[in-house]
């Protein structure tokens, strides 16, 4: 996750700007970030990060072309969620993880060595897309290797905060945007080649009717386990399997019976929320008071406990489940409860040859909430200072109606691996 939450949040750096103590040529007084970066006198100036802005002709005189960049990997984010489903569907979990991860090194790379804004817009794209491709099969591929009981600990595994907070002291301690770049993508290196040491996805294995081959992924899992249990092809043959195990699936499948309609209209919801308030106050960190270093590595630390929380409300608690967390994280605005909560959710709402897709496909709504995060601050920068926050504050409680009205108790419920244990309503932990 490091050089996932690292390229990410290369904007919230590569966009910071110097203060300019001058009143005449401050931004107050200019109104553009450019004309004060030039106009601002070296002793009148302090910077924090030799960020995009300081690189001379770089992006300017468009000042706005850093929000723009974060919204193009926006957007290749969302390509690549969608396209990644697709293919981690039909191809397998683990070989679309390991692309994404090895495309995301390179991507980060690029960008530092990009010699014009257009090599980095390229760079941008790429960090987006494989960032798409990655995260969405990999989450899949976590989930669907455990039961019921561990599969929100396999998503909690995914320490976002965490890794937020090591991108800022990196941010800190490199001081450029170009060196931030490099460390935090060669820092990843070494972790690739743990990722190949993952086994495919028993449930996908079988639905695709490969059977060897999940019972050879459920081997290694009992090994690892200390269990001595093994499973045979034969042992693998009587699980119910999907009519359509041969069928590619479509967005458009999301929606086919009233109930998979209804769950999916709250998953768009529930994604443009959780992008764009969390985009909305991380691209424009530097209006809050302090370092802007110091800010993001505390939204990380104020997120920590999150799974602490979360594994002991799933151990000692029957009353609270995935549908009460969803409500009252939006309620009491927590970003990371209500991601993990909400991811979950996509994952257990759908069967195993669609599930994928799923995760991509309201992945490319994530992705348009991030794209439109970087021009709502640009819009509150120019027009309100409280329109970003508005615009995240109506999705939010759209967001918890719905899903308040329409989400079913998934939580110790096994995920449906057929359309018609989905139809049916079938989620006994007996199946």
């Amino acid at each position: 996750m490091l050089n996932s939450a690292g390229n990410y949040l290369f904007t919230s750096f590569g966009g910071l700007y110097r203060s300019c103590r001058d009143e005449k040529t401050n931004l107050d007084a200019v109104k553009d970030v450019c004309v004060m970066v030039q106009s601002c006198p070296p002793n009148s100036s302090d910077i924090l990060f030799h960020s995009l802005y300081e690189d001379r002709d770089f992006v300017c005189p468009n000042s706005g072309l850093p929000q723009h960049l974060q919204s193009l990997q926006a957007i290749g984010s969302g390509i690549g969620a969608l396209l990644g489903g697709h293919a981690a569907d039909q191809f397998g979990r683990k070989l679309i993880t390991n692309t994404g991860a090895i495309l995301m090194c390179i991507a980060g790379l690029l960008g530092a060595i990009s010699p014009n804004w257009t090599l980095l817009a390229v760079a941008m794209f790429g960090m987006g897309f494989s960032y798409g491709v990655l995260v969405d099969s990999s989450m899949t591929l976590a989930s669907e290797s455990v039961g019921p009981k561990y599969r929100i600990v396999q998503t909690l595994a995914f320490q976002w905060a965490l890794a937020m907070q090591i991108a800022a002291f990196i941010a800190y301690v490199t001081g450029t945007w170009r060196m931030y770049l490099i460390v935090i993508n060669v820092a990843v290196i070494p972790a690739l080649f743990l990722v190949p040491l993952w086994v495919e996805s028993p449930r996908w294995l079988i639905q695709k009717r490969k059977y060897s081959k999940a019972a050879e992924s459920l081997n290694v899992m009992s090994k690892w386990n200390g269990d001595s249990v093994t499973f045979s092809e034969d042992d693998l043959k009587d699980i119910q399997l999907d009519k359509g195990n041969l069928k590619i699936y479509s967005i458009w499948h999301l929606f086919m019976t009233r109930k998979l309609f209804l769950y999916s209209m709250v998953m768009i919801l529930s994604a443009l929320t959780v992008e764009t308030t969390v985009a909305v106050i991380i691209f424009d960190v530097q209006t809050l008071a302090g370092n802007p270093f110091l800010n993001i590595a505390l939204y990380g630390t104020l997120r920590l406990w999150v799974p602490l929380f979360i594994i002991f409300l799933e151990k000692y608690s029957s009353k609270i489940g995935r549908r009460s967390l969803f409500c009252t994280s939006q309620g009491i605005s927590n970003s990371s409860i209500f991601f993990t909560v909400y991811k979950q959710y996509s994952m257990e709402l759908y069967p195993t040859l669609m599930r994928a897709m799923a995760v991509g496909a309201f992945g490319v709504i994530e992705r348009i909430g991030g794209a439109m995060a970087p021009q709502l601050v640009h819009l509150s920068r120019t027009m309100w200072p409280g329109f970003g926050v508005l615009v995240a504050s109506v999705l939010a409680l759209a967001s918890l109606l719905a899903g308040w009205a329409i989400l079913p108790e998934t939580k110790n419920a096994t995920m449906p691996d057929t359309v018609s244990q989905e139809e049916k309503g079938i989620r006994e932990e007996s199946l």
